[in-house]
């Protein structure tokens, strides 16, 4: 009513375009192949390693260098344009996850304890609605997107999962010629072949003509050239969600499944995103899947390739069966947090854009030291605040050369420091303003200001400081507008001083009285939140500890700090010894309508680390609101 218009009738197309956007927000390679090719052409491709470098701390995956010198000159430098970011909050942005299985000789029950907590932008109303689905050879608990007919993450009586996304490489951008005579040809393999046309007509609130779109299609997909600003080489995107599939079929077999053959199998029919499956089971296994299907391609994919001399086709995807998997393992321990689930570099899946594995090592850390897990220690875990990548980035802060007197105070703050990125300390503040500005001191008169934000929005750039800090002379630590200034420790003494200048504008001049919390912040913001209705429909701030390498992650986006982006969407930990002892929450509650008594009502639970009980059986449910019953039509 508010919007003024009458929604159309639910069809299943809907659910499938549901899925189809869940495999957008996953999808980041196409960005990261744009942002490979604008560092090449600025600063020749031997920048990669530097700048975007492999999490297994080994040079770069070398690319195809003729494909490359072939491409090149057609480039120009380019960054992704407004698309579904422009009206569906958070797609497209950079997201984790943590799950992890424990096997029955790790806790103290003798039966597996499953742990997830996807990491997804913030949204408002919530991505994830919490339900109970029972009925004929259905009865599960889990968390479910709107249109989905069944539950994404959660258990049924014998089995549960959880999901992290998988950073494997599934989109590849060709470089098309076209025809000067006609521009909808295009040359493949020495002659010139048309492409699909379809027209889209896009009806539009306000406007008596709708919009007309032409979607043309080469043999390696749409050109998605007009979404690109700066780009004027015509460049088709290949990607495996394009390809046919069954995710929904997948929804509804994992649902059915009793042992890990039978999520094994369903696992086959997950097409489009990929994702990293953590898997336990009443009988006492657990288990990891790489879910979804990888191109099949002769090249490395890792920068956009010609389209024109058929070398660098897809022959279609590869077998399911080729992903890594992983049942029982000798240590009693499966975890991933978004980290490379394979160490060949020949191995399918090792080529992504894969975390660079600080959460993944930290819970390794954890749960190796935990003898017997219970809910009570898995707890702990999964609400740690701690930050591995703060020890190194502290000790550059305490070399930092600097006079200032006020940086030199911030400074001995860091020092005495234990590293907590607690809400309600200074230094945790002082510590994130530094690693902002030092990234900015580092990268950004270089790069320059269009493609430095490109930079920061489509890579890890703290990674790639983490790793030239152990290089205190190299060269990317100079200042350009002043050659007196070079080295780790003096730009780091600059970026301290920028940090206390920052910090002094947001919260005061008294550096005691700066809390990491009040700069830290999580808001959810409701689309429909303009001027005062944000009042209404928003929930928040809330102040919060941590940062995005947090096991408990929350992120935020340099370019803008600090306001939280990304946050753990849910949290949920099963015990298979008792399903009705299983917890779990969400940021915000059950319900997305405002003013309801269940939207917001978990919000401070999920601030405060707890949870709510995870019921699977009926009779433990309590008093019931009331009963939703589905029939057939």
């Amino acid at each position: 009513m508010i919007l003024g218009y009458r929604p159309e009738k639910w069809s299943p197309l809907d659910s499938i375009v549901v899925a189809k956007l869940q495999a957008y927000d996953a999808a980041g390679n196409m960005n990261q192949e744009l942002l490979r090719a604008d560092l090449a052409l600025r600063f020749g491709p031997g920048v990669l390693p530097t700048l975007m470098p492999d999490p297994s701390g080994r040079a770069a995956t070398p690319f195809d260098q003729k494909g490359w010198a072939q491409v090149a000159p057609m480039l120009s430098e380019s960054s992704a344009a407004a698309g579904l970011e422009a009206f569906l909050p958070g797609a497209g942005e950079a997201t984790g996850s943590n799950c992890w299985a424990l096997a029955p000789s790790r806790t103290a029950s003798g039966k597996p304890i499953l742990v997830g907590d996807p990491h997804l932008p913030v949204r408002n109303p919530s991505i994830w609605y919490e339900i109970g689905l029972e009925g004929g050879p259905y009865k599960l608990v889990g968390f479910s997107f709107a249109g989905i007919p069944g539950i994404v993450i959660g258990h049924n009586a014998k089995i549960a999962w959880s999901f992290t996304y998988a950073y494997t490489d599934t989109q590849d951008l060709f470089v098309e010629r076209q025809d000067p005579t006609d521009p909808r040809r295009y040359e493949y393999k020495g002659s010139f072949e048309a492409a699909t046309v379809i027209r889209e007509t896009i009806k539009v609130k306000g406007r008596a003509d709708p919009d007309i779109v032409d979607v043309v299609t080469t043999r390696h997909g749409p050109i998605v050239t007009s979404t690109l600003k700066g780009q004027t080489a015509a460049l088709a995107l290949a990607w495996t969600a394009l390809q046919p599939g069954r995710v929904l079929d997948f929804v509804l077999e994992t649902a059915r499944a009793q042992r890990w053959s039978d999520f094994h199998a369903a696992a086959a029919d997950f097409v489009g995103a990929t994702v990293s499956a953590c898997y336990a089971d009443a009988d006492g296994h657990i288990g990891y899947q790489l879910t979804g299907r990888l191109p099949q391609r002769p090249g490395d994919g890792t920068m956009p390739v010609p389209g024109w001399t058929g070398e660098y086709d897809w022959t279609g995807l590869l077998p399911a069966d080729a992903n890594p998997w992983a049942v029982d393992p000798p240590a009693g321990i499966i975890e991933n947090s978004n980290d490379r689930p394979v160490s060949d570099p020949d191995a399918v899946a090792y080529v992504g854009e894969w975390d660079p594995g600080f959460r993944a090592a930290l819970i390794a850390q954890r749960l190796a030291a935990t003898a017997k897990a219970d809910i009570a220690s898995t707890r702990t875990i999964q609400t740690d605040f701690t930050s591995l990548p703060v020890e190194r980035f502290k000790g550059a802060i305490a070399q930092a050369v600097t006079t200032a007197p006020a940086a030199v105070r911030a400074q001995d703050v860091v020092r005495e420091w234990s590293g907590n990125l607690a809400a309600d300390l200074a230094a945790p503040a002082i510590y994130e303003a530094w690693l902002v500005h030092m990234c900015e001191r580092v990268f950004k008169d270089k790069l320059g200001d269009p493609l430095y934000r490109e930079y920061v929005a489509s890579a890890r750039v703290t990674f790639a400081l983490y790793q030239l800090l152990a290089r205190p002379n190299d060269p990317w630590f100079a200042d350009i507008g002043d050659a007196g200034t070079h080295g780790r420790d003096a730009i780091a003494g600059r970026a301290l001083e920028d940090a206390v200048k920052d910090l002094s504008g947001r919260l005061g001049r008294d550096p005691t009285a700066w809390r990491w919390g009040d700069i830290h912040t999580i808001t959810f913001p409701h689309p429909l939140a303009i001027g005062p209705l944000a009042l209404l429909l928003n929930i928040g701030p809330f102040n919060r500890p941590g940062d995005g390498y947090s096991v408990n992650n929350e992120a935020y986006a340099l370019i803008d700090p600090f306001k939280v982006t990304t946050h753990p969407s849910e949290r949920m930990i099963v015990d298979l010894s008792d399903l009705d002892a299983s917890l779990s929450v969400t940021p915000e509650g059950e319900s997305g309508q405002p003013g309801s008594k269940f939207w917001g009502d978990q919000t401070k639970l999920w601030a405060a680390g707890d949870y709510k009980p995870m019921r699977f059986s009926a009779d433990r449910l309590g008093r019931l609101e009331g009963t939703l019953v589905f029939r057939p039509r």
